[in-house]
């Protein structure tokens, strides 16, 4: 029995487009190693971005607290030459008072006194006196060596400032750097992605055809269908529970020249806050920067930080075993965030130590709400 021809060009186009798959499928899987590499090292530059951006806020912080010393060792020596100026003048005084009435010695003070129980007296007296001047002496000698010892400290903590600022600076230019190295990374990674999207579809049309074929008619080859993995569940879910938005603020200047070291997601204050994974809570508490804030903890070593919460859940305490999706506080405004619009400022530290870039992270993490 002969085949209509336009089987037979159906059946030739499946086999072609067999080939092709073929090719394409070998292609997708080199394209898709390479992706992964890039976002490998896509995730390293941005945990090297992360811990320069914590050392540059630390870098302010110790400033700001240098600058702190100078303004009180400043105040201590206004202060300290006021005494010292009050000293010298009553120093002065009393030099003038002894040149001008000179003290009497024993014999005299009896002749005048006219017993020689008041000369002991006065003669005690004028010893107690004596004292007094040689305690002003002492004073002045030793407000001057404090003056000199705050003019030294004042000195050092400038240099101290000055050197802090250059380590500044210095972190600057390498968070500068390393961004822009994240940047290229991502550009790449992306054109990357999109060859890896052109080839999965010209795999699927050679698929289609193939299907189209078998449909046709019979064919003399067996061919085996191969598909893409689908994203598997990562373990955790997302940090709020209810109506939310957020961006990739990740790095973004903050007030005081910080940088931010987490992503900011908005909702509604009092909007529930969920533990993203089974853990521990530590650091359960208030600090100026970040208000009512908590650390968590997970099996695996990493720990995720919520803060500027309104309050916590009865399960958030010091120590507490919670599960993933257990609530353990309230979306806010603490901390420097008030006034401003509520939200959960987030950050996930792998293995607790610096943090990494989490927009691309809890983007795919299923909602509890």
């Amino acid at each position: 029995m002969r085949l209509p021809r336009r089987l037979i060009a159906v059946a030739a186009a499946a086999a072609l487009a067999i080939s092709a798959a073929t090719a394409a499928g070998q292609s997708l899987s080199a394209k898709r190693e390479d992706v992964r590499r890039l976002e490998a090292e896509l995730a390293g530059l941005d945990a090297r971005a992360g811990a320069a951006a914590a050392a540059h806020n630390a870098a302010l912080e110790r400033l700001h607290a240098l600058r702190q010393r100078i303004a009180t060792t400043r105040r201590q020596i206004v202060g300290t030459r006021r005494d010292a100026a009050e000293a010298r003048q009553t120093l002065a005084k009393r030099l003038v008072a002894v040149y001008v009435t000179p003290q009497p010695d024993l014999t005299e003070l009896v002749l005048r006194s006219g017993s020689l129980s008041d000369a002991m007296d006065a003669q005690d007296l004028l010893s107690r006196v004596a004292q007094v001047d040689a305690g002003t002496v002492a004073a002045v000698r030793r407000r001057r060596a404090r003056l000199e010892a705050l003019r030294a400290e004042l000195g050092a903590a400038r240099a101290e400032a000055d050197r802090a600022a250059e380590r500044r600076r210095k972190q600057r230019d390498e968070i500068l750097r390393i961004t822009a190295a994240r940047r290229k990374v991502l550009s790449g990674a992306r054109a990357e992605l999109r060859e890896l999207v052109a080839e999965e579809r010209r795999r699927q049309r050679a698929l289609a055809l193939l299907r189209q074929a078998q449909a046709a008619g019979p064919s003399s080859g067996s061919y085996q269908q191969t598909s893409v993995a689908g994203v598997g569940s990562t373990g955790q879910v997302f940090p709020v529970a209810g109506p939310n938005r957020f961006g990739d603020d990740w790095l973004a200047g903050r007030a005081g020249g910080r940088l931010h070291q987490g992503i900011d997601i908005f909702a509604t204050s009092g909007t529930p806050l969920v533990a993203v994974a089974d853990g521990s809570l530590f650091r359960v508490g208030y600090n100026g920067l970040g208000g009512w804030r908590l650390w968590l903890g997970d099996g695996a070593g990493t720990t995720y930080y919520y803060a500027h919460l309104s309050s916590f859940s009865p399960a958030a305490s010091e120590g507490a075993q919670v599960a993933r999706g257990t609530v353990i506080g309230f979306v806010g405004a603490s901390g420097d965030a008030q006034g401003g619009s509520p939200h959960l400022h987030f950050e996930i530290h792998p293995g607790g130590g610096g943090p990494v870039r989490p927009f691309p992270i809890i983007a795919g993490w299923p909602r509890t709400a």
